[in-house]
């Protein structure tokens, strides 16, 4: 379940470019994806957006030299679109859905805000664990890891 406030939002055609290995994230899919209406404005999720592509490009780093784009290091495309592409987007959509479920949580203090900071609580651990189940995926490593002591 995603963030859902009050608010509605008009299309911004905001697009975030990185670095050309990665694919640009465009705000108003990442605003659809993950159920962030306009209670949070273009430039807090635009901040939100650009902090997660760092760290994702940051995690993803050693794919670089694997090849010239994350793209060309796909097996397969779904709707004529590299399978690599979906899975960078869900690395930065969930990231930044955990950040916006996070940072928009506290604003109601009562003990139904409370209650919500829980449940929200929740969610943020499955967005962040959704995150790093895709940059697992992108790097070739499973899902979990066991180290035996």
């Amino acid at each position: 379940m995603g963030f859902v406030a009050n608010g509605n939002s008009t299309p911004s055609q905001i697009v975030i470019k990185s670095d050309s290995f990665y694919p640009n994230v465009d705000l108003d899919h990442i605003r659809e994806i993950v159920r962030i209406d306009g209670a949070v404005t273009n430039a807090r999720l635009q901040q939100a957006i650009i902090e997660e592509v760092i760290d994702v490009n940051r995690l993803l780093k050693s794919l670089k030299d694997k090849a010239a784009q994350l793209s060309d290091l796909s097996t397969s495309e779904i709707n004529d679109q590299p399978e690599t592409d979906y899975l960078y987007m869900s690395a930065v959509a969930n990231g930044v859905a955990a950040k916006i479920n996070e940072n928009y949580r506290n604003y109601d203090s009562s003990n139904s805000g409370a209650k919500k900071a829980e449940q929200a609580e929740l969610t943020v651990d499955d967005y962040r664990r959704n995150k790093q189940w895709a940059i697992l995926q992108l790097l070739g490593e499973n899902h979990t890891v066991v180290e035996l002591i």
